[in-house]
């Protein structure tokens, strides 16, 4: 179903036909994300030089220029995750108006759907953040039936890998499904491991006492099952659906990702807190076993590459050492836009290292990107379909 919140007010559409008219004010009901409160909020629209302006709550906000994401912060068992457009019970991004004030990123939205993603739901721009610490730091090994994501990896913790060669558990092991008469003895052999060490993990969890030994054993034999990516800096990688996966400790990484929650849990080398048991047997059932198709990057200029193409959205990386300014003609209804390594221009916007903006609809064709040597940047958009639902 369509969110309530990207369906646009007749009465605005209405209003922005008229060449006749300049001001329109109008009420929109909006139900926070995180709590479910409901309210109505007026809205003065005016029709400006410079775009189409709203102010609502007080504050005043031009619907055709790109605005400032102000991430929320949740925290995880393995570390923490950093939501620059996320809408969940669970936390909400914002929108920064005027004076540095916010708004849910929801609200924002709803002021105008159309003319901000054309009505559609923004990918899910985040940082995966993990603790340095071997096992308090790696996360779910998971899959995804729908979700489609990819990884770019930002920081390599140098206490965790010396080396600054990090790792992450992505797809099966195929020597090890070889070593199996087929492939449903493999399927049964591994869910067999894993639920051995799923026991051994409810003692623990339990506060019973187990031997270190018999756990790191279990954990063992049920690893090998699942394969070893090496990771490296600017390392891109995509992760199909149904593919095992997990981050391991003190590699962080900017995810872009379909905008809809859902994974099945394989294990986990902590007590899992969003639920009470693991999805073991279904994720195991269904998991793709041939390895994931190499991650290859697409070149479409000079310093500009598309590191990433799903059904629903596109992410290009951007080299602003080879190439210092690039317009948005890649994109398409709106743009997701966060710098690396330094400060970058978006229009007249300063978007510093590591923070993010939302580039509307409207503005795609007149505004530029602008960075320095030794910066870079990551541009995500939808494609025909985008994600509507």
């Amino acid at each position: 179903m369509m969110q309530d919140f990207l369906s646009n007010n007749k009465d605005l559409d209405t209003f922005l036909k008229d060449r006749t008219l300049f001001e329109f004010t109008t009420y929109i009901s909006h139900t926070e994300a995180v709590n479910g409160n409901s309210s109505n909020h007026r809205v003065e629209y005016t029709k400006t030089p410079n775009g189409l302006n709203a102010r609502v709550l007080g504050h005043t906000i031009n619907l055709e220029a790109p605005v400032m994401l102000a991430p929320v912060y949740i925290d995880k068992p393995w570390g923490r995750e950093i939501w620059y457009t996320g809408i969940e019970k669970r936390g909400e991004s914002a929108v920064v108006m005027d004076n540095n004030n916010s708004i849910p990123i929801s609200l924002f939205l709803s002021l105008a759907p159309k003319q901000l993603t054309n009505s559609k739901l923004p990918v899910l721009l985040k940082v995966l953040d993990p603790k340095p610490v071997k096992s308090l730091g790696n996360l779910y090994l998971e899959v995804h039936e729908e979700k489609e994501e990819v990884y770019i990896v930002t920081h390599i913790d140098s206490g965790a890998w010396p080396d600054g060669v990090g790792i992450m558990r992505y797809g099966v092991d195929q020597i090890a499904r070889k070593s199996y008469g087929s492939d449903q003895q493999f399927r049964a052999e591994y869910l067999s491991s894993v639920q051995e060490y799923e026991a051994i993990r409810q003692k623990v969890d339990s506060g019973l006492d187990v031997s270190n030994t018999i756990e790191e054993r279990a954990k063992l034999k049920m690893d090998g099952f699942t394969s070893i990516k090496e990771l490296r800096l600017g390392d891109v990688i995509k992760v199909p659906t149904w593919t095992p996966h997990s981050l391991q400790h003190g590699i962080r990484v900017i995810e872009f990702q379909t905008p809809t929650y859902e994974r099945y849990i394989i294990s986990f080398e902590q007590r899992v807190l969003t639920q009470e048991h693991w999805d073991s047997e279904h994720a195991i059932a269904h998991m793709k076993l041939d390895p994931p198709a190499a991650t290859n990057c697409e070149t479409i200029s000079e310093g500009l590459e598309t590191v990433a193409r799903f059904e629903d959205f596109n992410v290009v990386r951007t080299d602003f050492s080879k190439n210092p300014e690039v317009d948005l003609s890649m994109a398409r209804d709106y743009a997701i836009f966060i710098s690396i390594g330094g400060s970058c221009l978006v229009g007249t916007l300063e978007v510093p290292s590591e923070t993010a903006c939302l580039i509307p609809r409207a503005a795609l064709k007149n505004h530029k990107i602008r960075g320095q040597k030794g910066t870079y940047g990551l541009i995500a958009s939808p494609n025909k379909k985008g994600h509507n639902e």
